[in-house]
């Protein structure tokens, strides 16, 4: 399938990248720098549709990756393997997630980092876990700036460590940290000083929304109240349920509050595990960080997806149905998705070829 929307943007700054300059157009860009740099490795003159091919072979791999790491934290939750591979399942044949994990978008490389980032800040107490932890959050960052707010995470983690080791360990953590924020510094240092000359020509993050209260105009735009002027269908929370029914472009406000509460009401009808503490925490933060962003596609909300299905599990749990006829629910929405897969592969190749 040809290049669309975004993946045009990472491929016009990689090949100025090529040529020294992180451009868009005629002036820097503060776009995140992880797909373009990928990109531009893979980018070839003499044959560009390999390097594209290649690179999206690649964001494949991640993805199943991710859903190593995924199948990892679940199964150190007190949860049975039966249901830990049709949680898996049902988020592998996800629509939005086959649509999305072998494209030049970044949603192969977040869920890769993401669920990598939850296991090892759920895993037992050790230094190489906590250093794995960091540099799947600078990943994060780098490719999407939203994910900065699980720093908190990180903070949570460092007295998680100092209960369990005392101060001597804080002080070789504390420089990890020092270390893997480098990164992270430098390209915020680069951005602030791109963000004060970015012009109407550019993609910027941070000056999209030309509200006189940009922090109102943000969490109209996030809540879905408003349509965001830069795009063409209202997104935010109404956009949520599109993750769930295989229909294009499907907004419905009340639908998406609705399973945005059942989940949450699954979590909290529970005592939590620590893992599951961590997850609900970071759903919740990367939520809120997309509703004061003023933004919420259909796909920003993916990588989240097997949080947002053990939220239902749990809340299906309380009605006492049997966990078989949970599985087996489960397994024939995944059939449904992948027929519907089918139906689409076959418009498409009649479109294309």
């Amino acid at each position: 399938m040809p290049l669309i929307a975004d993946e045009n943007t990472y491929y016009k700054i990689a090949s100025n990248l090529l040529n020294g300059k992180y451009y868009l157009k005629d002036y820097p860009s503060t776009v995140t720098p992880t797909i373009p740099f990928i990109v531009a490795f893979f980018k070839t003159t003499a044959s560009p549709i390999i390097g594209i091919i290649l690179h999206k072979i690649l964001h494949v791999v991640f993805a199943i990756l991710g859903f190593r790491y995924l199948f990892l934290f679940l199964s150190n939750l007190e949860l049975g393997q039966k249901i830990v591979f049709a949680l898996v399942a049902l988020s592998a044949v996800n629509p939005i997630g086959i649509a999305f994990y072998g494209r030049l978008y970044p949603e192969g490389i977040l869920m890769f980092s993401f669920w990598g980032f939850m296991y090892y800040a759920t895993a037992n107490i050790k230094t190489g876990h906590f250093i794995k932890m960091l540099l799947f959050f600078v990943i994060l960052v780098l490719t999407r700036y939203l994910y900065a707010v699980l720093g908190v995470i990180i903070v949570y983690n460092l007295y998680r460590y100092y209960k369990a080791q005392g101060a001597k360990s804080i002080y070789k953590l504390g420089l990890y940290c020092v270390v893997f924020s480098i990164p992270v510094l430098f390209w915020a240092k680069y951005v602030y000083i791109i963000e004060q000359e970015v012009t109407s020509e550019e993609v910027s993050y941070f000056k999209r929304f030309k509200s006189e209260n940009p922090i109102v105009y943000n969490i109209k735009a996030g809540l879905g109240l408003i349509k965001h002027e830069e795009v063409r269908k209202v997104n935010g929370i109404p956009a949520f349920a599109s993750l769930f029914v295989p229909i294009d472009s499907y907004r419905n406000y009340w639908l998406s509050i609705g399973l945005v509460f059942a989940f949450l009401a699954g979590y909290f009808s529970r005592k939590l595990m620590l893992g599951e503490k961590i997850l609900a925490t970071a759903i919740i933060l990367t939520m809120l960080g997309l509703i004061f962003a003023g933004t919420g596609f259909s796909r920003y909300w993916l990588i989240l997806l097997p949080g947002y299905l053990l939220g239902f599990y749990y809340l299906i749990q309380k009605f006492e149905i049997s966990e078989k006829w949970i599985i087996y629910g489960i397994y024939t929405l995944c059939i449904i998705y992948i027929i519907n897969e089918f139906r689409l592969d076959y418009l498409i190749l009649n479109r294309y070829l």
